[in-house]
């Protein structure tokens, strides 16, 4: 359901590793920020149990995960807890508006730093179905993003590598078949950066997506 897409693009990949200011400030950053709502036990969140109690629940999980650890520079995200200082928000904007442009989407979804033992619990993003490519920049590989194939029921779980990743899917809401619900988490061990971009069901029936895979994948 997902797929890994090769980073190629060197002006893309350019934009991408400004992104890593958050990573080379963050003794400086997060002190500032508040950590998105945690839970102690990162293998319970992440582990099967917790999988099944939100699947279980159908619709009434609201797609949202309910713990984790990461920090959030995206600014209009509430975990941020009103905190980015006008630096921080500075270079969020001005790294996400040049990446935007280079993706053709208006839709930024996420924007969050993790620490080490650091982790999204189980979720669908129900709430916000779209096309969704999820960039992620791994300080050593020591991570995974895992996730639920809705037409096989398998879990699969793609390993982080060390640099840049890129994943690529659809993400489908209760509206629609449930196979098309991608039930997912993550979690690291070392530094990780995740920022995520959107492409509505307007943009992706004309294409724009696919377009914006290959461009990514060009050399």
């Amino acid at each position: 359901m997902l797929d890994i897409i090769p980073i190629n693009n060197s002006e893309i990949l350019e934009t991408l590793n400004k992104f890593l200011w958050f990573y080379d400030e963050r003794e400086k950053e997060i002190a500032k920020c508040v950590i998105f709502n945690e839970g102690k036990d990162r293998d319970y969140f992440t582990g099967d149990k917790h999988r099944d109690s939100i699947m279980s629940r159908g619709s009434i999980h609201d797609g949202f995960p309910e713990k984790g650890k990461f920090y959030s520079f995206k600014t209009d995200n509430k975990n941020t807890g009103g905190s980015l200082t006008r630096e921080t928000i500075q270079h969020y904007t001005t790294i996400n508006e040049e990446l935007q442009v280079k993706l053709c989407t208006k839709h930024n979804a996420l924007c969050v730093l993790y620490p080490p033992e650091g982790y999204i619990s189980w979720h669908n993003n129900a709430n916000a179905s779209a096309y969704v490519l999820i960039f992620t920049w791994s300080e050593t590989g020591d991570g995974y993003f895992k996730y639920i194939d809705g037409y096989t029921g398998d879990e699969i779980v793609v390993p982080d590598k060390k640099g840049w990743q890129c994943k690529a899917g659809y993400f489908g809401s209760y509206d629609e078949e449930p196979e098309k619900l991608v039930y997912h988490t993550a979690s690291t061990d070392c530094w990780r950066i995740t920022v995520s971009y959107i492409f509505n069901r307007e943009e992706m029936s004309l294409g724009l997506q696919e377009d914006v895979i290959e461009e990514i994948k060009s050399k």
